[in-house]
């Protein structure tokens, strides 16, 4: 890790805000280049923390990047995991506020709804089969 915990707090309050205020930011890197994935994680617990004291529910869990393809694009080598709170769900039929929004996409997804957890390293296909409750687009 190459950030000070001091910092990382900092950047999580501002990406936090940001969200908070759908006000675009430049790149973080861009002020820090030497972050690795470790910081970027640790800020994104810390944004989680304090999603999380302010009231809101973890609502699930996510991976991105996960296409060879787009990995190659973006120069990663491994897909990225980050975390969804409750105030991301839309009900069944409900309207998604786009002016709540930065860079509004729209993106397939499929969710596996899981009967228990799983842990990893060695998590394989079988595992998480047997975990799944059920899956949904």
């Amino acid at each position: 890790m190459k950030l000070n915990p001091t910092t990382i707090a900092a950047l999580a309050e501002h990406l936090e805000n940001c969200q908070l205020q759908v006000k675009d930011t430049p790149k973080i890197t861009d002020d820090h280049p030497d972050m690795d994935w470790e910081d970027s994680y640790a800020i994104q617990a810390a944004i989680l923390a304090r999603k999380q004291a302010s009231g809101l529910k973890l609502a699930g869990l996510k991976a991105g990047l996960t296409s060879f393809a787009k990995m190659k694009q973006m120069g990663v080598s491994s897909p990225v995991f980050g975390f969804m709170t409750d105030d991301y769900l839309v009900p069944h039929g409900g309207e998604v506020k786009t002016s709540e929004l930065i860079h509004p996409k729209v993106e397939p997804e499929i969710a596996f709804v899981l009967k228990k957890a799983l842990r990893g390293p060695g998590c394989h296909m079988g595992t998480v089969l047997a975990a799944t409750d059920f899956v949904l687009p």
